[in-house]
């Protein structure tokens, strides 16, 4: 109904922009990460919207980019996540950091953001992982590379990474074909690929 608002920053609030268009103010609700990205006060700024209409109020959410908008509403589609905790998750991360974690279940990451426990979690990541994939344009290992995909992430956090830390790596691994039997030399693959690309 309402794809953009663009206008004067007149305040900014604990969660909220208020955005003057032609007179009128508007009450915007932001995440805490956009807050500090937020230009100076009496500029011009575009938030991409959405509305929420509810049976006693209506609220606009606001977004700086297209890609925290569509995650917003992704987040939306899951029974039991409502606004404030889809703010929430965009509050503690980017939509690339969150689609890696749900790609690579990468759980502990999870529940670094505020107000998603365990149960939470595991739902994000069961409800998600198929969008997310598609999201990223990611394949995801067939049957016949799962086990040894699978024993090579918990080969790796056994070496203190995380799954995000390392998924990218597999990945591209996997996707190329490179990924044999041997869990000890995909795990040596992973880790020369990922010391190439910090080299960079």
């Amino acid at each position: 109904m309402i794809a953009f608002i663009k206008g004067q920053l007149r305040d900014i609030r604990a969660d909220q922009a208020i955005v003057e268009v032609n007179g009128l103010g508007y009450e915007i609700y932001v995440h805490q990460r956009a807050l500090s990205r937020l230009p100076l006060l009496g500029q011009t700024i575009l938030l991409h919207t959405h509305l929420a209409v509810s049976e006693n109020e209506f609220k606009l959410y606001g977004f700086l980019d297209q890609t925290e908008l569509e995650l917003f509403r992704m987040l939306l589609s899951i029974s039991g996540i409502g606004a404030k905790a889809a703010l929430n998750v965009l509050g503690a991360m980017a939509p690339a950091q969150f689609y890696k974690a749900v790609a690579s279940q990468d759980e502990k990451a999870l529940l670094r953001i505020p107000g998603v426990g365990k149960k939470m979690a595991q739902r994000l990541v069961f409800e998600l992982k198929d969008k997310v994939a598609a999201e990223l344009a990611l394949t995801p290992p067939d049957s016949e590379r799962s086990l040894p995909f699978n024993e090579v992430i918990e080969a790796l956090e056994a070496l203190g990474y995380s799954r995000s830390e390392v998924f990218s790596e597999l990945l591209d691994l996997n996707n190329q074909g490179q990924m044999g039997q041997n869990v000890a030399e995909n795990v040596k693959l992973v880790l020369k690929k990922k010391a190439q690309r910090l080299k960079k």
